[in-house]
């Protein structure tokens, strides 16, 4: 009697494994220029998108020294605001215009630097720093530089200002911070849904700080535009520079 010949079964065997290994291998080397397909168009996206920014900011500065342009529409702007008044709405104002002050702007930093650190995230918490650093003092110099009055401190809720108005250091620091961190999260490796949440919450909290500033009548609605408008660029630049060093660390390992 003819014996019944031996099942085929699949047996994985070391060098088969190791040949699927160098087929994962190679199949994620294939997806590996993707990101530096994007980075292509990326640059010159950030590139085009702070240029038409710087170009906003000096078409604002611009109307701020003159008093035209945008400008003009600006104590109308504010007496419509002030028109609008409502208890609630002042409240909602104070919480917002404090998350944009210096000491919470501070204290973010710090903490969020402190995160990055202990997560291994050194050249993200040297951005950070970085970027939240030089806006302080660019803030500082533009308004020495453009000295731009404040509205009436008739129409103002709150103890006044000791600084100049244009433009608007809330509206400025507080979207590079918040941006930069959003940034973070639309740049690395998080699913879709986190990153459109991070996009929406640094627009939420940026604009929420800069209407704040209006509403309160501490700043003109161009000194917020032309915060927002700065920031933009800022982000911008940031992240130019970043992809600019992820293109040098690989060229000089090699």
């Amino acid at each position: 009697m003819t014996p019944a010949p031996p099942s085929q079964s699949t047996v994985t065997t070391p060098s088969a494994a190791a040949a699927g290994r160098r087929a994962a291998q190679t199949g994620s080397s294939a997806q590996a220029p993707v990101p530096a397909r994007r980075a292509r168009w990326l640059a010159p996206a950030l590139s085009l998108a702070a240029v038409a920014a710087l170009t906003a900011f000096a078409v604002l500065a611009d109307g701020a020294v003159e008093g035209d342009d945008l400008s003009a529409y600006d104590p109308s702007v504010t007496s419509w605001v002030v028109a609008w008044r409502r208890g609630w709405l002042t409240g909602a104002a104070w919480v917002a215009t404090h998350l944009g002050g210096a000491l919470s702007l501070t204290a973010v930093t710090l903490l969020a630097t402190a995160g990055l650190l202990r997560a291994g995230r050194l050249r993200h918490a040297a951005v950070l720093l970085a970027a939240m650093v030089s806006s302080s003092v660019v803030t500082v110099l533009l308004k020495l530089a453009f000295a731009r009055e404040r509205p009436s401190i008739d129409l103002l809720l709150g103890d006044p200002a000791s600084t100049f108005s244009f433009p608007s250091g809330h509206s400025f620091n507080t979207a590079v911070l918040v941006g930069t961190l959003a940034g973070f999260v639309v740049f690395s490796g998080a699913r879709r849904r986190w990153k459109v949440l991070a996009a929406l919450g640094a627009v939420s909290v940026a604009g929420a700080v800069g209407l704040s500033r209006v509403y309160l009548a501490y700043h003109w609605l161009t000194d917020v535009l032309a915060g927002w408008s700065l920031a933009v660029a800022w982000l911008c630049l940031a992240a130019l520079v970043v992809l600019h060093l992820r293109r040098v660390r690989p060229a000089r390992a090699r």
